[in-house]
């Protein structure tokens, strides 16, 4: 916000005022990076949401947010108490911090900071981040106090497991899956179909696995940055982006590159036509 905390404020809200009123439903997360509103700590980024993240959500949102069903609020990206409280690790993630921080100030925890968030916002879905090895939920039980309406994320980098379906699967049910066949709401708001992938799925068996039977099976959304971008790249799907200045510069994954089919974007397209036919 280094034109005023006011203007960024006034710029997030009109962003998603923009995509309101195209009919489509908004996640707004709380990023500790550069350009958000979560100030760095330690010398770093933040690992748990704190009061500063209550801080910024209360700056962000008004009542045409909290009266708006059609934003989630995703409490904080990609929370880590290996870094935050060097108790856990990815592979065996410490879920009591994760809940309510490191009991030494300034961090909260996820919890804490959830049931907060709830009290500024009565109506909204919260989605809460996992913590460990690409962010899931390997052996998380639910905290008491989860407030309702919630819903939980997952960001499942690193989906091919040795470019072997069954270990991809075994992986997928650790880390998500057997959370969401729970009973749970899980989604999927960030992966890396492509690149990392093509040598050990360069037929993309496991990518359209993953896509078209397990998450359906699993009732776990997905979303991506966008795919079969009509102009730039038909077929493609954006990989990642970045910010030089206030310019977004996407990169997309080459649906030929390295004679690997990278297809995400086709396969999501089907995917997508065919729910909407049903």
């Amino acid at each position: 916000y280094t034109h005023g905390l006011s203007a960024y404020t006034d710029m997030v809200r009109n962003v998603i005022e923009q995509a309101r009123s195209a009919g489509l439903i908004v996640i707004l997360c709380m990023q500790t990076e550069r350009y958000s509103c979560t100030p760095y700590e330690d010398e770093g980024l933040q690992k748990l949401p704190d009061l500063r993240t209550e801080q910024a959500w209360k700056q962000l949102l008004d009542s045409r947010l909290t009266h708006d069903k059609g934003v989630i609020l995703e409490v904080f990206n990609e929370p880590s108490t290996t870094h935050a409280c060097a108790d856990g690790t990815f592979r065996h993630p410490d879920w009591k911090s994760w809940a309510h921080g490191c009991g030494r100030e300034p961090d909260q925890g996820m919890l804490t900071v959830g049931r907060w968030l709830r009290q500024q916002a009565p109506e909204n879905v919260l989605l809460f981040m996992g913590d460990g090895v690409d962010f899931g939920f390997s052996g998380f039980t639910v905290p008491h106090g989860m407030p309702s309406n919630s819903a939980y994320s997952v960001h499942p980098y690193q989906y091919v497991v040795r470019g072997n379906l069954t270990d991809s699967i075994h992986a997928w049910n650790t880390r998500f899956g057997n959370l969401a066949a729970s009973g749970h709401a899980v989604i999927a708001t960030e992966w890396d179909e492509g690149l990392k992938h093509c040598p050990n799925d360069p037929n993309q068996i496991i990518t359209r696995y993953f896509i078209q039977r397990y998450l359906p099976a699993h009732a776990i959304g997905i979303t991506v940055y966008g795919w079969d971008a009509p102009v730039q790249a038909p077929g493609y799907i954006v990989n990642s982006y970045n910010y030089p200045g206030n310019t977004a510069t996407y990169q997309f994954v080459d649906p030929n590159a390295d004679g690997c089919g990278h297809d995400a974007g086709r396969i999501l397209q089907k995917t997508f036509r065919a729910e909407a036919v049903q």
